[in-house]
């Protein structure tokens, strides 16, 4: 397995070649804060995007830090090109020395081919340029959702045992079979490092994953569910994307997880930082699954993807816990606490509303 020594990733990093660190899905929660922290110590940061990309989500990300976000956006090198075609992926990274992929299709509804094209044929083509162009670093973001199963009520870790099941999502399958891409690309001499976080809280000015999550409770939610699952800060994530980048390490995945919350909890400190009513209706586990398979029923019948179906309802009432011991040793991590990371994001959703 070919590696780098610190020194000549470290001096890498403090070039101020503004060609130097390309970022896939900067428009996403985890891109577009992995850019804002990219930008406090370098000048420039090249980034890709799509004609059709959304760029109010990065502005939005970019006002929780500052009051003007638009000095840090013009230091963004932009290139217009998409994970699915390969040759617009290759011309991107001419002249890159560290990739961070972050694109990718977060849902647990979702069972379209769009899914496992952008997750796994997209990983595929930026391991692929990231080896033809000799990237010096990859850094990609998986999910816990990737991980195996806990044996014995222990907590599951890195070298949890994946097996494919009737429960697992599309979306997990989706990212498990993308790390197999950066695990083939390892084997072939790439320098690449995975990260598999948790439930990522953060603000994007999306109606996705954890903001669309922050956005239902402000309007008022009464109903929650008794599952849980490990849950992290977006800033905590980012931060440990570039120190591992940052560091001799390669050929590891590491579990990204502050804490493991209950549903109820999350969404009651949630509703707490919003002023609103705690939800106050538990949904048991067959009544959730009823539901969503009604709805796919509908869903296949009027041509839609409902907000519900038997996998994500399986998902929201399954309890699972994670370690995080790994990543607090390799780099002496401390996690932001759930209950602040969530306070500060209610904070900011209130004031933007203003």
């Amino acid at each position: 397995m070919q590696k780098y020594s610190f020194l000549s990733v470290f001096l890498k990093f403090n070039s101020k070649n503004e060609k130097m660190i390309l970022v896939t899905g900067a428009t996403g929660l985890v891109g577009g804060n992995l850019i804002w922290q990219l930008l406090q110590d370098n000048e420039r940061v090249s980034a890709i995007r799509r004609s059709s990309s959304n760029m109010d989500s990065i502005r939005t990300i970019f006002s929780f830090y500052t009051s003007a976000p638009d000095k840090y956006l013009s230091r963004i090198d932009w290139k217009e090109a998409d994970v699915l075609d390969v040759y617009s992926i290759r011309e991107a990274m001419l002249g890159i020395s560290v990739v961070y992929h972050c694109a990718a299709v977060v849902s647990f509804n979702d069972n379209t081919q769009n899914l496992t094209d952008t997750n796994v044929t997209g990983t595929r083509n930026v391991v692929r340029a990231a080896l033809e162009n000799q990237v010096h670093k990859l850094c990609f973001v998986s999910s816990i959702s990737a991980c195996g199963k806990g044996q014995n009520n222990e907590k599951i870790n890195e070298n949890s045992v994946w097996a494919d099941s009737s429960d697992r999502s599309s979306y997990s399958r989706s990212k498990y079979y993308s790390e197999q891409e950066v695990w083939k690309g390892i084997n072939e001499g790439l320098n690449a490092v995975i990260v598999n976080p948790g439930v990522i809280l953060g603000a994007s000015g999306t109606e996705t994953g954890s903001s669309q999550l922050f956005l239902q409770v402000q309007k008022g939610i009464m109903f929650y569910t008794n599952g849980g699952s490990g849950s992290v800060d977006v800033r905590d994530v980012v931060k440990a994307m570039i120190q591992l980048v940052q560091r001799d390490i390669s050929g590891e995945r590491f579990i990204l997880v502050a804490e493991n919350c209950s549903n109820k909890d999350v969404l009651c400190r949630m509703a707490d930082g919003f002023g609103r009513r705690r939800p106050f209706i538990s949904v048991g586990k067959q009544t959730l699954w009823a539901v969503g398979w009604f709805l796919e029923i509908v869903g296949h019948v009027f041509h839609f993807h409902p907000l519900l179906n038997r996998n994500s309802a399986h998902t929201a009432t399954t309890r699972e816990y994670y370690s995080s011991l790994k990543i607090e040793k390799a780099l002496n991590f401390k996690f932001i606490p759930i209950p602040t990371s969530i306070n500060e994001i209610c904070d900011f959703l209130l004031l933007s509303k203003q």
